[in-house]
């Protein structure tokens, strides 16, 4: 009786292991043919207008300085367009890329609210379970942003008019406390890690460093440095 219910223990984890794992492969599924899809919409609707003004319109400004503001524009920021997805897809996953890259504000909006949602639910960082809490967190804030952001154009000269200078002042500190507030989250449970995470940064912040890498670079040397310190633990 008792080697009858083990098995059938065994056998009901195996189906429920199974499940979760149809499940996640149908979800990835989705993510990529929904991801690409929406995506694929975006960048045919950022080229209409130009298109339609350049050759309906008669405002072609030629292909030498459409050339020369590409050359110029990829030079500057050319390489974050393959560092960035690398660099954020740990935290975002699948369909977080995807809708973080759709919506933008990667660093100072998807990026912290996929965290806040992870933590939310004790999801390890990197599981299935904090993949999922982090698209809704994503998706909950590109809602929120939308919201703001169309208050803000119907209205928002007017509401800036009524905001005091003092305060007004205040919004350059904005982004850098959402970095330290991650910064915190983060190395709460691991302070020695944050600690590690911080001199680096400073390090790399005050550095003659192209400004360009500085982000990709202390991502990278802090994964490294943390990496180096769990193999001296005997945790890798």
């Amino acid at each position: 009786m008792t080697y009858s219910t083990d098995s059938t223990v065994r056998v009901t984890t195996a189906e429920t292991s199974n499940a979760e794992q149809d499940t996640m492969a149908a979800f990835y599924r989705r993510s990529h043919f929904w991801g690409r899809t929406t995506l694929l919409v975006l960048i045919i609707m950022c080229f209409a207008p130009p298109l339609y003004m350049s050759f309906v319109l008669g405002a072609h400004p030629g292909w030498g300085v459409i050339a020369t503001g590409l050359v110029g524009y990829t030079s500057f920021i050319g390489i974050m367009w393959v560092l960035e997805p690398i660099t954020y897809y740990p935290t975002l996953g699948v369909a977080g890329t995807y809708l973080a890259f759709l919506t933008g504000n990667i660093a100072n909006m998807c990026l912290p609210c996929s965290s806040a949602a992870q933590k939310a639910v004790n999801a390890e960082p990197g599981s299935r379970k904090a993949e999922v809490a982090g698209v809704f967190g994503i998706a909950v804030a590109s809602l929120t942003n939308i919201t703001v952001l169309i208050i803000m154009v119907i209205g928002g000269t007017y509401l800036i008019t009524l905001i005091p200078p003092y305060i007004e002042s205040a919004f350059n500190f904005v982004l850098p406390a959402i970095f330290g507030a991650v910064l915190g989250q983060f190395a709460y449970k691991t302070p020695q890690y944050g600690v590690v995470a911080l001199i680096i940064g400073m390090i790399i912040l005050f550095s003659p460093i192209f400004s360009l890498i500085k982000i990709a670079l202390c991502v990278a040397l802090t994964i490294a440095a943390v990496l180096f310190m769990e193999r001296k633990k005997g945790n890798i």
